[in-house]
């Protein structure tokens, strides 16, 4: 029997990896991409950082990380701080400007 294949959809656990904040001074970004709980920012500026290639520059944004919203706008302008987890860039503390 087909056991379940390819029923539901399992949610990934990327904002749950343990993190590393590499930002002293918060940067700003663009939101590009909403889907729901998680998104995608373009920073305004070039992050100089070995991961900062990934995921074609984005930095992973959590809805978690986004204090009392419950979602970010695509195309507005934010601030976060950045951290590194095992995947990539991800943002911290993000907030709408």
């Amino acid at each position: 029997k087909d056991k379940g294949k390819g029923k539901g959809k399992k949610g990934g656990d990327g904002h749950l990896l343990p993190r590393t904040r590499i930002t002293a001074e918060k940067f700003t970004g663009t939101v590009t991409t909403w889907k729901g709980k998680y998104g995608w920012i373009a920073p305004s500026e070039p992050i100089e950082h070995e991961k900062a290639s990934l995921h074609n520059g984005g930095i992973f944004v959590s809805i978690n990380d986004i204090g009392e919203l419950t979602e970010l706008e695509k195309d507005s302008l934010v601030e976060f701080h950045i951290a590194e987890d095992s995947s990539g860039l991800c943002a911290e503390e993000c907030v709408p400007l």
